[in-house]
């Protein structure tokens, strides 16, 4: 049981730095929703292994580039014994999500609820690579 939704808290989405003391968090409701359609979609917990990031912490991850997840828009996703791919392509369905990213070597997909036009992407080493249809091929997407 959470207090954000059924099975989320405000603990799921504290920023993992150490400078903030992982006290401070944003979270927007409509990307806590996606989340539990995907849980409810797979029958398995999710685990978020990144949610809101202070400026400190996005200061060290972009360089000083605002992103979804100062917002409290975007989180980093994995679920235990479902490929990425799959858990992927179910992310990209949802209509709330308007970004959608694969991080095969990290091991998990980011998800937000940005309001630009929607964009999907695939990180190959330090770049983020727009997905066509050839980047879906190679990845199984």
């Amino acid at each position: 049981m959470g207090n954000l939704s059924e099975h989320f808290g405000d603990n799921n989405f504290f920023c993992r730095c150490k400078a903030c003391g992982s006290r401070d968090y944003r979270i927007h409701l409509g990307l806590v929703g996606a989340l539990e359609a995907i849980m409810e979609h797979f029958g398995k917990p999710l685990e978020v292994v990144s949610g809101y990031w202070c400026d400190d912490f996005s200061e060290k991850q972009t360089g000083g580039r605002k992103t979804a997840h100062n917002k409290g828009k975007a989180a980093h996703i994995k679920i235990k014994d479902v490929p990425l791919t799959e858990l992927f392509k179910f992310a990209e369905t949802i209509p709330e999500l308007n970004g959608v990213g694969y991080y095969p070597a990290e091991g998990f997909i980011h998800v937000d609820t940005r309001k630009e036009e929607k964009s999907l992407w695939a990180k190959e080493g330090d770049k983020y690579i727009p997905l066509t249809p050839e980047k879906r091929t190679r990845y199984g997407l």
